[in-house]
């Protein structure tokens, strides 16, 4: 937990906005590599990649809402 709410913390403080990510598609070790990763992007490519994590929260949680 420590260090999800440190890297949190230097993301935030990075790029003025939260660690955005589809959780359902990673482990929790995925998703501590993607926090390394992708706080050493620059500001407009981690916008556009978080961007496109809402759009996959979106899709999942609509498919989810979806009969079979």
């Amino acid at each position: 937990r420590a260090q999800f709410e440190a890297l949190n913390g230097l993301y935030v403080e990075t790029f003025g906005f939260p660690f955005i990510i589809a959780v359902k598609d990673h482990s929790k070790d995925g998703i501590l590599e993607a926090f390394r990763a992708r706080v050493k992007n620059d500001r407009e490519t981690e916008f556009n990649t978080a961007c496109r994590q809402v759009e996959r929260i979106a899709f999942l949680r609509l498919q989810g809402m979806l009969p079979n």
